[in-house]
């Protein structure tokens, strides 16, 4: 395991079993670790081949340096360091990645502000979907949309950033699933993730609009509005964090977060129809903290970032 309690800054991503037992660091170059020593928002190909993950050096000082998006071989070999970006969310058939990208790298590129960004695995063809404030994009698995959130109206109105936006990928047009109005949150988190189903549900979160209490979202896109299931955690029996990652299980009946128990972040499972208990991972070593957790396609690992337990669950600008 590769987690160095002098160095709280230091987080890197893990393969583990299913109960969190890790297994091994996912990227098996010790240099590149090294140079790269803050990874998260991992993402697999649908295919379990590949995944994607934004990875950024530290500097003594723990300021942060540029963001990248690492691909690397589910063995944990073949690394590339692909553009700069972070959030990599893969197409279908794992040849297109969409990401996000900060403005300070984008000027040359015509985008104003953050971006969400279209592009092959390699880095070539790349294609802006959304800016002036969009980030967060996530390719939906029938490959027919990618969703994110901000950017700008057709009319150059920016976006309030407490809805989804839903690009249309055939027709190249974007549409809200809900509308700031509509919204019962104040802002959303900067993450979100499809079901890996063909339901086209994404889950979602952030604090309410009338209390600030963090709560988590789940909606069919399709149907808007009126299909949006919010719930606090206190419904959860969950302790949540803004700026938390999300993912689902393969079966699409539960997904995965980052919450607080105790004084550590830690992966927890919540079922969709909260009928089932708020499962916890035992393997995971006590003196670790675990964020950004996914399963792979065929439900058999995870991979999770681990960071020495130091860090205060309070301290969510540290997550991913």
């Amino acid at each position: 395991m590769d987690v160095d309690p002098t160095r709280p800054e230091r987080q890197i991503l893990h393969l583990c079993e299913t109960d969190g037992t890790p297994i091994r660091p996912l990227v098996t170059d010790e240099e590149l670790r090294d140079r790269f020593d803050h990874q998260g928002t991992p993402e697999i190909s649908a295919d379990g081949k590949h995944i994607a993950f934004d990875a950024v050096t530290y500097d003594s000082t723990r300021t942060s340096q540029q963001s990248r998006i690492v691909i690397v071989d589910f063995d944990g070999d073949d690394a590339i360091n692909v553009i700069d970006g972070e959030l990599p969310s893969f197409s279908p058939d794992g040849k297109r990645l969409v990401f996000s990208r900060q403005r300070r790298y984008t000027n040359t590129d015509g985008a104003e502000g953050t971006s969400v960004w279209m592009m092959d695995i390699d880095g070539g063809n790349k294609k802006m979907v959304a800016h002036r404030g969009a980030w967060g994009g996530r390719w939906s698995p029938d490959g027919k949309s990618i969703v994110f959130y901000g950017g700008e109206k057709s009319t150059g109105v920016p976006v309030a950033k407490n809805c989804l936006r839903l690009f249309d990928i055939e027709s190249e047009t974007t549409t809200n699933v809900f509308s700031p109005d509509e919204s019962p949150f104040g802002e959303l988190s900067f993450q979100f993730e499809w079901a890996k189903d063909d339901s086209r549900r994404v889950v979602f979160g952030g604090p309410l609009k009338d209390t600030a209490e963090l709560a988590t979202g789940v909606i069919q896109v399709d149907q808007g509005i009126s299909s949006l299931t919010v719930r606090t955690g206190d419904t959860m029996g969950a302790s949540l964090i803004h700026g938390s990652s999300y993912d689902w299980k393969p079966d699409g009946n539960s997904f995965l977060m980052s919450g607080t128990i105790g004084d550590r972040i830690l992966p927890i499972s919540v079922s969709i129809d909260l009928l089932e208990s708020l499962q916890t991972f035992d393997g995971i070593p006590d003196d670790v903290s675990a964020s950004d957790p996914i399963h792979t396609p065929d439900g058999k690992h995870l991979i999770v970032s681990f960071r020495t337990q130091k860090q205060s669950a309070s301290d969510s600008s540290q997550l991913r």
